[in-house]
């Protein structure tokens, strides 16, 4: 049983939560590609290649640019903000249905909020696409999943990480109450900045990254439970 040390858990969302970033993302990015004739099509190795750019619009912004080099950054960002709205209204009406989550952690989500622990999401994607995804495939946890904080709210890889800073206060709580847990070196990196003890929990993409610093590393996310991760906090 929890000893009480723990009020909180904030998860990262692509790759944590779910296996999006293949199963949604990236065939969302290209059809978006192609309903606006932009001669771009990525494959998984070079999606993965981009994951450590801040959200899919960024990623977009970057490979126009490659590609068409003289063309004016303000040109790009328009572009791209006409590209990232097709993109997310097909991840959300399309792909989210196709993308699984991870193994573990609807088991882990509804242990804690059965044991009255905060659940809350930090993520660089568009919170509308995080909420579908839940509406969809954990519909009875959504509710109490709260704050979602996502590419509307701010900037989460920041120098002084302003999301984690803002989900901590919203609930109200002091970082050592709360343990993150992160898919990627640069999400362990925003958990660390802002005094949160984080559990990397890589997948297929990330499972080769530097997770110094991280409280524990653990793959199969099926192994973690709150007593493992009371003790976490104790250390």
């Amino acid at each position: 049983m929890a000893r009480g040390l723990l009020k909180a858990i904030i998860l990262d969302f692509d790759g944590t939560i779910a296996y999006t970033e293949k199963e949604a993302h990236l065939p969302a990015c290209n059809e978006a590609f192609r309903k606006m004739h932009i001669p771009i099509e990525w494959s998984w190795e070079e999606f993965v290649s981009l994951l450590e750019l801040p959200g899919n619009q960024a990623r977009m912004e970057w490979a126009y640019q490659k590609l068409y080099p003289f063309v004016e950054e303000k040109t790009i960002k328009e572009l791209s903000g006409k590209w990232i709205e097709i993109k997310k209204e097909l991840y959300i009406k399309k792909y989210v249905h196709q993308a699984r989550l991870r193994e573990g952690i609807a088991e882990l989500i509804k242990q804690a909020l059965a044991q009255n622990i905060a659940v809350a999401i930090v993520s660089t994607s568009i919170e509308a696409q995080i909420e579908a995804f839940l509406d969809k495939h954990i519909p009875e946890a959504k509710a109490y999943i709260h704050p979602i904080l996502g590419k509307n709210a701010g900037k989460k890889t920041a120098p002084d990480s302003p999301l984690y800073n803002n989900c901590l206060k919203i609930l109200n709580l002091k970082n050592k109450e709360i343990i993150a847990i992160e898919d990627s070196r640069v999400g362990l990196h925003a958990a660390l900045k802002a005094a949160i003890k984080c559990i990397a929990a890589p997948n297929e993409y990330t499972n080769k990254q530097d997770f110094t610093g991280a409280s524990l590393v653990i793959p199969d996310l099926s192994k973690l439970n709150i007593a493992l991760l009371e003790s976490l906090l104790e250390d």
